[in-house]
């Protein structure tokens, strides 16, 4: 396994990092559990320490999920879990960064990964009718009862990046980057540098589109929020199948899995410090495993870069809960 460090604390990361969405249920389908389970414990053998997950996660059945999957490896690990979008009894979900959702949300958190102190606390989304300061001073209270080791937000734009740092600096940004959607290179990967913040990468794989089993703009059966995303559409059809091409290529070459070039591609990056992928079996961790311990070689790494380059822009879509 490749490790990098948290931005400018003594805490090492797994650069793959265990993506836990597809345990909610409904955002990846159905999930089996005991295979789930089974696929976390596989990947602690084979040196994964960090895992992404979200209280809005299955409406919390995530982080309990995980809590179990991981036993008593969860006080070893780095589990980042995050917080910000609340939903109500229909399981209608909103923006809430709010102080009194902040301290609301970390108490449930806390109690279903059944741990004493989380080490990476991130906000989900931004939320416009919150001051930034207000969600920020309130994780800050955190901090200070030893409830959250470090702070990480998600999905901010840099015009917020600047604004909420300087109020009160946090060590990590998770924004979507993979092959085909790059927007973060022109202003995140360069201020998250700057400001040592690491990056994590979430959506390594276009939410499954580049694990290599799907044709574009063919009519997927999807039970769930995948249907409605642009990496699945016909959009941009052309450019997709040249990408995927591409890649089928490489795999070939490298003798390495479909999956595992489009991960790699995202390590070659610097400014990444932990690509995120989505996992539901040991059978997809074993693919993504061979993206760690090589490179891209120059010429491929170009022709990726190329052909990604020529895709649409926008293609990671609206999230689930604004559509």
């Amino acid at each position: 396994m490749e490790f990098s460090r948290l931005a400018k604390t003594s805490v090492n990361v797994s650069r793959i990092g265990y993506g836990c969405g597809p345990a909610s249920g409904y955002d990846y389908g159905q999930v089996d559990k005991a295979e789930w389970r089974l696929a976390v414990q596989a990947a602690l053998d084979h040196g994964i320490n960090f895992f992404d997950v979200a209280d809005v996660y299955g409406f919390g059945r995530a982080e309990e999920m995980l809590s179990v999957a991981l036993g008593e490896d969860r006080h070893k690990v780095v589990v980042a879990t995050k917080f910000g979008l609340a939903w109500d009894e229909q399981y209608k979900v909103r923006r809430d960064l709010s102080r009194q959702n902040v301290l609301r949300s970390v108490e449930g958190s806390l109690r279903r990964l059944r741990l004493d102190v989380i080490p990476l606390y991130q906000i989900h989304w931004p939320d416009q009718a919150t001051p930034i300061e207000e969600t920020l001073e309130a994780l800050a209270e955190c901090q200070q009862k030893g409830k959250i080791r470090f702070i990480g937000v998600s999905n901010f734009s840099s015009v917020l990046l600047r604004q909420a740092y300087a109020f009160r600096p946090f060590q990590s940004e998770q924004f979507a980057f993979n092959l085909l959607c790059r927007e973060p290179e022109r202003e995140i990967f360069p201020w998250c540098k700057s400001a040592g913040v690491s990056v994590i990468a979430h959506s390594g794989l276009a939410r499954g589109f580049l694990a290599g089993r799907f044709v574009p703009g063919k009519e997927q059966d999807f039970s769930d929020t995948r249907k409605n995303s642009p990496y699945f559409s016909g959009h941009g059809r052309v450019e997709k199948q040249n990408l995927l091409d591409a890649i089928r290529k490489i795999s070939s070459e490298e003798n390495r899995s479909f999956s595992s070039v489009a991960i790699r591609w995202i390590l070659d990056n610097p400014c990444v410090a932990v690509a995120l992928v989505g996992i539901k079996s040991r059978a997809q961790l074993m693919e993504n495993l061979q993206a760690v311990d090589w490179q891209l070689n120059p010429s491929s790494r170009q022709c990726l870069n190329q052909l990604s380059a020529a895709c649409p822009s926008g293609l990671a879509g609206t999230p689930a809960h604004k559509q």
